[in-house]
């Protein structure tokens, strides 16, 4: 029992150390992904990285070929606007039940949620096309209390499944000339019409911030393309 609890816990720090490179760009889309590599990386034997790796292609982060191996998976333009269409829809839903259900317990962790995410800026000083780990993590904090109160456990971890499974291309707007977008003022508008309890502004407000973010790494895919 205890070894296998041991070879549990291995296999959840592999899976840690090559999900975080994923997230960083250390290992890039279509990146092949060798073995040996990723034991560097993890500082740890074959098995724990394999068990990473399957847990991973489950979660869509890297991709199996019989022939190839393991790669990291690739970001298109047609994952994204998928991941971000049912986002609007599963997420839409659970904030509408959160602000129906939630009590005032549930605004001021929301308020109290926005309001240390706000002290933050996004993107790094040293590099202000990347973000800001403790900004990301306060904001996935935000997203996750905004739905808490939906009362419904499957809706919800469908829904941070899927918040994670964008992050890389959250990761990748940074990156995007701003023009006319105002990350802090979406953010203020979701929590503003949620604790005012207007549903229908609130949800229309949280898919307009999603699907600003598409839009925005959607013309990054199109700049690359014209290079």
């Amino acid at each position: 029992m205890k070894d296998r609890a041991e070879a549990r816990t291995l296999a959840g720090d592999a899976y840690a150390v090559i999900h975080r490179a994923i997230r960083s760009g250390v290992l890039t889309p279509g990146q092949r992904l060798r073995f040996a590599d990723l034991q560097t990386l993890c500082g740890m034997s074959v098995s724990p990285v394999r068990e990473a790796l399957v847990r991973l292609t489950a979660e869509g982060f890297t991709v199996s070929d019989d022939h190839r191996g393991f790669s990291v998976a690739p970001l298109s333009v047609a994952e994204l606007l998928d991941i971000v269409a049912t986002r609007k829809l599963l997420e839409g839903e659970a904030l509408r039940l959160s602000i129906e259900n939630g009590d005032s317990e549930w605004e001021g962790r929301l308020l109290a949620a926005h309001h240390m995410m706000s002290r933050l800026p996004r993107e790094r000083d040293d590099l202000p096309t990347a973000i800001r780990e403790d900004w990301d993590l306060r904001h996935a904090d935000f997203h996750r209390i905004l739905i808490s109160a939906c009362g419904s456990p499957i809706l919800i971890e469908l829904c941070e499944k899927l918040f994670v499974r964008a992050d890389r291309y959250r990761r990748l707007s940074v990156s995007v000339p701003k023009q006319d977008r105002d990350v802090v003022r979406e953010h203020e508008r979701i929590m503003s019409c949620a604790i005012d309890r207007n549903a229908e502004e609130a949800v229309a407000a949280l898919r307009d911030h999603y699907q600003r973010t598409a839009d925005a790494v959607q013309r990054l895919f199109e700049m690359q393309e014209a290079l």
